[in-house]
């Protein structure tokens, strides 16, 4: 469907590239985007249970509190990740990369999900709720898709929606995956010209989201740390 609709779209603005391997790197941080979100679930889960304030009264550090549980999450994220290039890869996409790129694509997509994970962790944190988390998540979760290169090259879209994706995680991370899977510098929000090729698009993209990875991941961090037992009865 979405190649019959907007194959031509894309030709327009990156020749020769079928509208399915456009768009299997955009799946493919959807994917990522979406299992994020289970994250804070769980979190939200383990209050309601009490295994979170075991944990808060116990001499765990914090930050392995997070990252154990942002561990179990990239285990599954990377192999949803998988899942996804390989039934690409039988509907016709082409990965120009090979293994190599594949595995970057999704190392690409495990790196883009840290800064939800937090971001759904400091929902679940905030909350305490599990239906309060799920509905701040995927409120967010979509406009982040639909207002970014992702499904259309940005060049072709409203201008009021380029601005917006040029501050939108999603589109840096959709043009890491995507210049790995073209093999090409596909990047439109920033101009960047010292690398070459693909890695102008990939060397920006992944300090950005290095970046808001910090920075969640730290928020996450400091709200775990300032819990304590009696703020999760």
């Amino acid at each position: 469907m979405f190649g019959n609709v907007a194959g031509g779209v894309v030709n327009q603005g990156l020749p020769g590239v079928d509208y399915t391997t456009f768009l299997v790197p955009a799946i493919a941080i959807q994917v990522a985007l979406a299992s994020a979100v289970t994250s804070g679930i769980g979190l939200v889960n383990d209050i309601e249970n009490g295994m979170f304030e075991k944990v808060l009264v116990s001499p765990m550090n914090r930050t392995a509190v997070f990252v154990g549980k942002t561990l179990a999450e990239v285990f599954r994220i990377g192999l949803q990740i998988a899942i996804i290039l390989g039934l690409g890869v039988l509907l016709g996409a082409e990965i120009t990369t090979g293994v190599v790129g594949a595995v970057g694509i999704m190392a690409v997509g495990i790196l883009f999900s840290f800064w939800f994970i937090a971001f759904s962790n400091m929902l679940a944190v905030l909350t305490r709720d599990q239906e309060s988390t799920i509905i701040g998540a995927n409120l967010l979760q979509f406009p982040l898709l639909f207002l970014s290169s992702a499904f259309l090259p940005l060049e072709v879209l409203p201008n009021w929606i380029q601005l917006v994706a040029r501050i939108n995680p999603v589109t840096y991370g959709v043009d890491a995956a995507r210049a790995i899977m073209l093999d090409e510098d596909v990047m439109t929000v920033l101009e960047v010209t010292a690398f070459g090729g693909a890695l102008d698009t990939i060397v920006p993209t992944v300090a950005v989201l290095v970046g808001l990875g910090f920075v969640f991941g730290t928020g996450v961090i400091y709200l775990l740390s300032r819990a304590s037992s009696s703020d999760v009865r």
